[in-house]
């Protein structure tokens, strides 16, 4: 069986915490089982220690009894492996003759040949010895006496012990245990502060990104982690996201739809007013050319080539209005063969006063000595080159550089406008082909969008890129045999 399908059980919040809270349960009761077999293992050894020095009390009386020497005498010397005094175990050793009260033989040898007073000797009785080692008193001594009779008369035998080790050895393991818990409940702190926080973390992320959502932000998606209930709680709230951002779209395309709709019944309203001044001036044109004509053959040719011009910029601006008012109808292309850069270079001498009094000089730039004709409309084309040119020029009014670099290939023709201005924010890069989206104040905007409509009709493509602060790029993709229906 696979890790996943063990640890699914407890992939939920409830699992986890239950499993959480049955490990620690666990693992105070095994440092606690630890702790507890420790302390009764050292004192089990104190036990034994007490009841081998009693044992070795009692064989040193009997040696004094059956030698005749004194206890004095037999402890701490002569290789005697008891020690008595007032720190260790066995604190005095007395014989005591049982009918005359007497002490006979003594650890302490002035207590030789005293009488024996059993008031000054501590009792012993059963349980004594685990209760005087609980209790605070500093008398902690209870005596043991073993009876025996004697060829010379009865003799008692005193052994007083000291409870003091016994203490110590509970007194230590007191303290071992409270520094045991102590620990185990920092460790228990720093555990649960660490689970907690990895249990509780992708909550605090759905608050944050719930302060976002209330801020206006969408753009975002939370991490999606955590026990079984906080993922799908995550999953659902980035569904939300994904519902909020829809309906923003949406709100701000059908804004876009209503402004452009307003926009397009007001200019397609001024586009039919256009119309009667555009004819009275051509018409004034043909006056001029006529009445007014240079009689001198040198002035005769260049007024001639200026009107003529001024009526073919008037027959062209007459065709724009008609684009616009017949703007979403697929337009009937004329098609035939043009040369790009020959187009280029007219464009450029019809913008090239407005671009000197700017300071913005024009360069035509062409990669390698290729053929740059095709087949397309050449007025329709002229005018898109024509509104990226005067848009490039009118993004530099404290002058620049416009590059416009032709690269010709087999099946197509690429031509780039790179200019030096001022550059297009992000968030207007991403609308500046929809119709009516200007960042004019006196655009209607409808130059990139009628360019970009021309330039599909063609079969070819436009695109651009931008750098705020240091320029704009439009690139301009034909086909040399536009696909197109007309």
């Amino acid at each position: 069986m696979k890790l996943g399908g063990l640890l699914k059980p407890f992939s939920s919040f409830r699992a986890q915490l239950i499993a959480f809270v049955a490990i620690m349960v666990a693992i105070t009761g095994i440092v606690i089982s630890v702790i507890n077999q420790r302390l009764e293992r050292r004192t089990s050894d104190k036990n034994d220690e007490y009841i081998r020095e009693m044992f070795f009390a009692n064989n040193l009386a009997y040696s004094s009894l059956s030698e005749g020497k004194y206890l004095y005498n037999l402890v701490n010397k002569g290789g005697s492996s008891l020690a008595v005094n007032s720190e260790s175990i066995i604190r005095h050793i007395m014989i005591v003759d049982a009918d005359q009260k007497k002490i006979l033989d003594s650890t302490e040898s002035k207590e030789v040949d005293r009488s024996y007073d059993s008031g000054n000797i501590p009792a012993f009785q059963p349980g004594v010895y685990k209760l005087e080692a609980d209790a605070s008193s500093s008398t902690l001594s209870r005596t043991v006496k073993f009876s025996i009779t004697t060829n010379l008369g009865n003799r008692d035998i005193l052994i007083v012990i000291s409870m003091k080790p016994i203490r110590r050895v509970k007194e230590a393991a007191e303290r071992d245990r409270l520094l045991a818990f102590i620990g185990l409940g920092f460790l228990l702190i720093i555990v649960i502060a660490i689970v907690s926080h990895r249990f509780t973390r992708p909550i605090t992320e759905l608050g944050q990104a719930a302060r976002k959502v209330a801020a206006g932000k969408l753009d975002f998606n939370v991490p999606v982690s955590g026990p079984e209930e906080v993922s799908a709680l995550s999953k659902t709230f980035n569904e939300m996201l994904a519902g909020l951002r829809s309906k923003r779209d949406l709100e701000e395309q059908l804004q876009r739809a209503e402004r452009s709709a307003m926009v397009g019944r007001l200019a397609s309203g001024i586009a039919h007013e256009i119309r009667n001044p555009l004819n009275f001036i051509n018409l004034s044109i043909d006056h001029l050319r006529e009445a007014f004509a240079p009689k001198e053959e040198s002035l005769h040719a260049p007024y001639t080539h200026i009107l003529t011009t001024i009526k073919d910029e008037l027959a062209r601006l007459n065709r724009l209005v008609s684009d616009f008012l017949s703007y979403g109808r697929p337009a009937k292309l004329k098609l035939r063969e043009i040369d790009a850069r020959s187009l280029v270079e007219e464009v450029r001498d019809l913008v090239k006063t407005q671009a000197e009094q700017q300071g913005v000089r024009v360069g035509i730039e062409q990669s390698y000595n290729g053929n740059t004709k095709l087949r397309a409309d050449a007025e329709q084309i002229k005018t898109c080159f024509s509104n990226l040119m005067i848009n490039a020029i009118q993004a530099m009014p404290g002058g620049g550089k416009l590059e416009v670099s032709l690269r010709p290939d087999h099946s197509r023709l690429e031509i780039e406008f790179a200019d030096t201005g001022a550059g297009i924010a992000l968030e207007a890069l991403e609308q500046i082909f929809e119709p009516y989206y200007s960042t004019k104040e006196t655009g209607i905007g409808l130059g990139l969008p009628l360019t970009k409509k021309i330039i599909e009709e063609h079969g070819g493509q436009i695109s651009v890129k931008s750098d705020p602060g240091k320029g704009t790029t439009f690139t301009v993709a034909l086909l040399r045999e536009p696909k197109v229906t007309n």
